[in-house]
This record gives C-alpha cells, structure tokens and sequence, in this order.
C-alpha cells in the first residue's frame, strides 16, 4: 500500500452553515460540494447496521486536501458518539485507497479495528469506506480509509476535478459558493 499523503480531514460539527463559512475562511474554500447520497446506502457501527444514519456530509478542497464537514441528526453512530462527548472539529484522517480491504487488513495488524463502515451511492459511483481506530482511542486518532468506484469496477480517486465533474453526472451538487 502506498500512503503518500493524508487525502482527507473530516471534521464533525453541530450547523453546517456555519461551519462552512468558517472553515472556507481557514482553508481558502471556494466552493463547498454536497455528494448525493441514496436510500440503499449502508451504515454499520461496531458491527450493527445503523437504521437511519441521519447524517449530512459537504466537502471542499484546500489544494488536494479534502476537507469533509459531517453533521447528523442519529442517535448512534461514529459521528453521534462524537457529539455526545460534548466534541466537535477534527475527527478523523483519510487515505483514499485502491483496495479498502488491503487498507483495513494491514490497520488490523497495528491493533486497529473497524468501528464504522459501509458504502455511498450515487448516480454512476459508489465510495465505501471504513473508519478504523484502536480501542481506547478516539477522535483525531480515528484513520478513514475510502475507495470510490466508478460503473462498478473503475477506480476514481476524490479530488476537486473529479467532484465538479460529479456535478454534471448528478453524483454531487454544489452546496455552496463562497464570496
């Protein structure tokens, strides 16, 4: 496996508009997207699959860094469990990967294990991802590992480009410009 750099810093917050206003400050966001998100999406948190996840997720670019803001509405889950604690801002890292279950296998062998997973669906990709921490540890010690498909079988990896092009595909939609 190749880690050449951190693609991403999630970040769980309580209003999303405020939060992108804030972070667009910080890290020089021009335009925030929202990716589209499906009924038969899937959720599991420690091994149960989660009902209604209830969550919101936008993202933004600082150069090739995804910055991801989180929000949600459920009662459990990764996210929910962040909030509870009273936490808020970072909550994770993550690598953007060819092969999820390479990622997760190699983590395992550190004393890492997977505390939440599943998949996303849009129109013509679907990302899955599974988050990945060692017991005891929490927020900004979880690592997140992804990998998008593109028709099922291609490998895409997340950037800016690839998310204005998921707007024209109907995989994403902006969610905010930026003054």
């Amino acid at each position: 496996m190749n880690y050449s750099h951190v693609h991403q810093l999630g970040f769980v917050v309580r209003d999303m508009e405020k939060a992108m206003e804030e972070y667009g400050k910080i890290y020089h966001i021009k335009t925030w997207y929202r990716a589209g998100k499906r009924l038969d999406d899937e959720m599991y948190y420690m091994g149960k699959r989660i009902a209604d996840p209830g969550f919101d997720l936008i993202v933004g670019y600082c150069g090739n860094t995804e910055i991801e803001l989180i929000t949600t509405t459920a009662d459990e889950g990764l996210y929910a469990a962040f909030l509870k604690e009273g936490r808020e801002g970072l909550h994770h890292v993550s690598f953007f990967v060819n092969d999820l279950a390479a990622a997760v296998k190699e983590y395992e062998g550190y004393g890492f294990q997977v505390v939440q997973n599943g998949y996303m669906t849009g129109k013509t990709e679907r990302t899955y991802y599974a988050y990945m921490a060692r017991p005891g540890e929490g927020a900004g010690r979880i690592i997140e590992f992804s990998s998008t498909v593109f028709f099922g079988r291609l490998p895409l990896q997340r950037n800016r480009r690839n998310m204005f092009a998921g707007v024209l595909t109907g995989n994403a939609e902006v969610a905010k410009r930026m003054r």
